[in-house]
């Protein structure tokens, strides 16, 4: 007896349809569990690679902001001049990995309003990030007549903002990340973009729009 036929006589056709002399004892109920079978392996094996051999770079964003005081002394030049501020940031960074953890270096946080940065003090501890978890820090910085390089378009723009109440600064984090598992060490950039309404610290604050991050980080193997 072929073994094609040994195989049909025992139960080994997955269709009626096989062209065997025998008599197929199969079904479209064996076939469906059998492609569910095949599916479901298929689809194990998948999951593994994403959790396993796949890592993404983490997600952040702005949840909340407060901006108490901003305000330009202009200087002649205009990169002499001085300001005085008072910023309240909270973000949010999210590991988006379904296995690999992610340790983070100290993070420096750095503020900048229209390209100039005016605050470079602020840092945020080293820490852990656990597998599909999400981060929360505060920011927060202040300072009186700082010196801040503006050029002529600075001091501009800083007028017209001045005018509305709100205004445009941008909030940088720098640090470098490591995948569990993994040897390399990866270069991370942070930028949030943040369009802050001056507020009165003795009136209610305004409703923050939360806002995304842009992530910058090394592409390169275990990155």
């Amino acid at each position: 007896m072929a073994f094609w036929e040994d195989w049909c006589r025992r139960g080994g056709c997955c269709s009626c349809d096989c062209d065997c002399d025998c008599d197929c004892d199969c079904s479209w109920k064996e076939c469906a569990i059998w492609t569910a079978v095949v599916a479901g392996v298929a689809g194990l094996i998948v999951l593994l690679v994403f959790a396993f051999a796949l890592v993404f770079p983490p997600k952040g964003g702005t949840d909340d902001a407060v901006l108490q005081r901003f305000a330009l002394a202009p200087g002649t030049p205009a990169s002499n001049s001085a300001i005085s501020y008072n910023v309240t940031v909270t973000l949010s960074l999210r590991n988006p990995n379904l296995y690999r953890g992610i340790s983070y270096d100290p993070v420096a946080a750095a503020f900048s309003f229209n390209g100039s940065r005016f605050d470079e003090s602020a840092t945020v501890p080293a820490f852990y990030h656990k597998p599909r978890k999400t981060a929360t820090f505060h920011v927060t910085v202040g300072g009186v007549d700082k010196p801040v390089k503006l050029a002529a378009a600075g001091v501009t723009a800083f007028k017209a903002e001045n005018a509305t109440g709100k205004f445009d600064v941008e909030l940088r984090l720098d640090t470098a990340m490591q995948f569990k598992g993994r040897k390399a060490r990866c270069p991370l950039a942070v930028i949030c973009p943040l369009e802050l309404q001056l507020v009165d610290p003795n009136v209610a604050t305004t409703a923050f729009q939360k806002t995304p991050c842009i992530i910058l980080h090394a592409k390169k193997s275990g990155c």
